[in-house]
């Protein structure tokens, strides 16, 4: 049976490699003898933690020697000079690096290259170009970096920026994408826990005054315990009688109104101890906690 329609045109079949199909040549001007491939994001991630992890651990040591030496103050400011500083050469480091075939440490044990949109070596001035977009790229709540994962050349911003790409020199096994990809994801998982860790987490200033406030509040009440104690021999589970004793009971129910969430308060006492627990009006409803210090002899029991 005969099928006019079918043509067979050798030219439709290629042996090129997926890096070649996506318009990147072969030949990058870096000597090899095959590839370049796309570097991946996880390689790229790994490459660059290695990058900045000195960088990071020589400003903490360069900042307590400079203040144990009195160059800076122990201090906000202080602190950023110092970083200031090891961000100036990290610049310097990248912009150098990145550009005329060359490689950070970072990249080069993950055996990656920075080119251009051409797949040659990167010139000095878009080395620095895309060392200083990395500022970008991360000032945008590091969407910038996220960038890389849904690209098709996975390209992050200071990429598109500085008309780069990152292309890795040789095409890595199974058994080494998987340790890569580990690797990268727990590192991923431990700073954006550590990020959570430190804005949605941390207590706040204004939260902090209104904790204070709900401690402030019931220490009064605490107080008050004690004084009521000393007239009667023994603490009380009475809110209202310790409210009394200020002659102004409405007074009270205002504060515990401003300062404690829905106005509440758990007052327990045997007649011996005291305990005193609210929770203050920040949106973690904080609880705060007051005891008695002294523990009463026994015939100060409530009946």
């Amino acid at each position: 049976m005969e099928n006019e329609d079918l043509v067979f045109k050798p030219g439709e079949i290629s042996d090129e490699s997926p890096v070649q199909r996506s318009g990147l040549p072969v030949d990058l001007g870096l000597g090899l003898e095959e590839g370049p491939f796309i570097a991946g994001f996880n390689e790229r991630f790994l490459a660059y933690f290695i990058d900045c992890l000195p960088f990071l651990l020589l400003s903490a040591v360069t900042f307590k020697l400079a203040v144990k030496g009195g160059l800076v103050a122990s201090n906000f400011a202080g602190e950023m000079t110092v970083k200031l500083l090891w961000i100036a050469v990290y610049i310097l480091y990248q912009g150098v690096l990145s550009s005329g075939g060359r490689a950070t440490l970072g990249k080069r044990i993950m055996g990656l290259r920075v080119v251009d949109a051409d797949g040659q070596p990167l010139s000095l001035g878009r080395g620095f170009a895309r060392a200083f977009s990395y500022f970008l790229s991360s000032g945008t709540m590091n969407l910038g970096f996220i960038l890389a994962l849904f690209t098709q050349e996975n390209r992050a911003l200071h990429d598109y920026l500085a008309g780069s790409r990152v292309v890795s020199l040789k095409e890595r096994g199974d058994l080494a994408n998987g340790v890569i990809l580990t690797m990268s994801w727990a590192l991923l998982a431990f700073f954006v826990g550590s990020w959570i860790n430190n804005t949605v987490l941390k207590v706040s200033v204004p939260e902090k005054k209104q904790i204070y406030a709900a401690y402030r509040t019931i220490s009064k009440l605490a107080t008050l315990e004690n004084i009521y104690m000393r007239s009667t021999g023994h603490y009380t589970n009475n809110l209202k009688s310790l409210a009394s004793l200020t002659r102004n009971v409405e007074a009270v129910k205002s504060e515990l109104d401003r300062n404690l969430d829905g106005g509440k308060v758990m007052l327990v006492s045997d007649g011996r101890k005291f305990r005193i627990v609210a929770k203050a009006r920040n949106w973690r409803k904080t609880e705060v906690e007051v005891k008695s210090t002294v523990t009463l002899p026994p015939e100060a029991a409530l009946q």
